[in-house]
């Protein structure tokens, strides 16, 4: 009796991988240059979800590598935000002032002169359509309470 070989269940092709939002953000933040600085909300805006400034700041705190500037995102102000590691905020001041971002009275970097904005490549209609199409998807935004209609 010949020998029966069973060959091994085929797997179905894996499907590209759609970048999270936190890849997406770091994938935008790696664009921003020494010397200069966004805020979480720009960040969230041009990635297409205007309303997810926390989640900008959740990707910055858990960045895994070097390669993402995480200093370069402040807040709306123009200050550096205050959470997550107990020396972070005196490491990003440090960070920042080592590229040439000059802090004013109060902690405050004065948007105006530091602050960066896409290319016109980028900006436009977002930057999340085509930014992201490269990656896999564009990330739905993320709605939460009641609708506004």
């Amino acid at each position: 009796m010949p020998r029966v070989t069973r060959r091994p269940p085929r797997k179905p092709p894996v499907p590209p991988a759609t970048p999270s939002f936190y890849d997406a953000v770091w994938r935008l933040v790696r664009l921003v240059p020494r010397g200069r600085v966004v805020s979480y909300g720009q960040v969230a805006t041009w990635l297409g979800s205007p309303r997810a400034a926390r989640a900008v700041g959740y990707a910055m705190f858990n960045v895994q590598g070097d390669d993402v500037p995480w200093q370069r995102v402040v807040n709306s102000r123009g200050e550096i935000s205050i959470g997550g590691a107990l020396h972070r905020p005196e490491l990003q001041r440090a960070l920042l002032e080592a590229e040439g971002v000059v802090f004013g009275r109060g902690g405050i970097i004065d948007l105006a002169r530091f602050g960066w904005t896409p290319p016109a490549r980028l900006a436009g209609k977002g930057v999340a359509p085509g930014f992201l199409r490269a990656g896999g998807g564009n990330p739905r935004p993320v709605r939460r309470g009641r609708s506004r209609r």
